[in-house]
């Protein structure tokens, strides 16, 4: 009887820990979602997820073929060098690419330029009906990447990524200004 009170003991908390995450498996799974990084042992999940389902979405996209001007290369040179000091400040810097090009595509008509934010610019990409699903799907990942750079407070990001994502938003930037001529 002692050896089975032992037992009982010694799994109470597991099986307590295991039936509340049970219980709030939604919210649990909410939040996991919301973490930036995660390691514990040989288990990493970061940024890096989501980056790489961005970078698979580019490559079904063809670049189109538009010559840098010398402030957009020097625009790109500032981003990389923002990504040396501050990665999550230059993945969120670097939104503004899709921004300009979003302007310069009819999102703001005549002299007053109104109030957006990144869900009004992907909307008014789709309803142009200019782009393709897979591009629109690169500039909500885009979206998706800043969103959570923007608004999550331990928020980690490698200057690597940070200029993986800046090469992204280039060329979602360079599909929208493609479809502008």
């Amino acid at each position: 009887m002692e050896y089975f009170v032992e037992i009982v003991k010694a799994l109470a908390w597991p099986i307590s820990v295991i039936w509340i995450g049970y219980i709030f498996r939604s919210e649990v799974r909410q939040l996991l979602e919301r973490v930036s990084s995660f390691k514990y042992k040989d288990v990493e999940a970061s940024f890096e997820k989501s980056l790489v389902q961005a970078e698979q979405s580019a490559r079904n996209i063809e670049k189109p073929k538009l010559d840098e001007s010398e402030s957009e290369i020097s625009q790109k040179e500032q981003l990389l060098r923002i990504a040396e000091v501050s990665p999550r400040a230059a993945v969120v810097e670097a939104w503004t690419l899709i921004e300009t090009a979003a302007m310069k595509n009819g999102l703001w008509v005549g002299t007053a330029i109104k109030r957006t934010n990144p869900k009004m610019i992907l909307d008014h990409l789709e309803s142009s009906g200019k782009f393709s699903p897979e591009n629109l799907g690169l500039i909500n990942q885009l979206r998706q990447i800043r969103n959570k750079a923007s608004h999550l407070p331990d928020f980690a990001v490698t200057q690597a990524e940070a200029e993986r994502y800046l090469d992204l938003a280039v060329k979602g930037a360079a599909v929208i200004e493609a479809s502008v001529s």
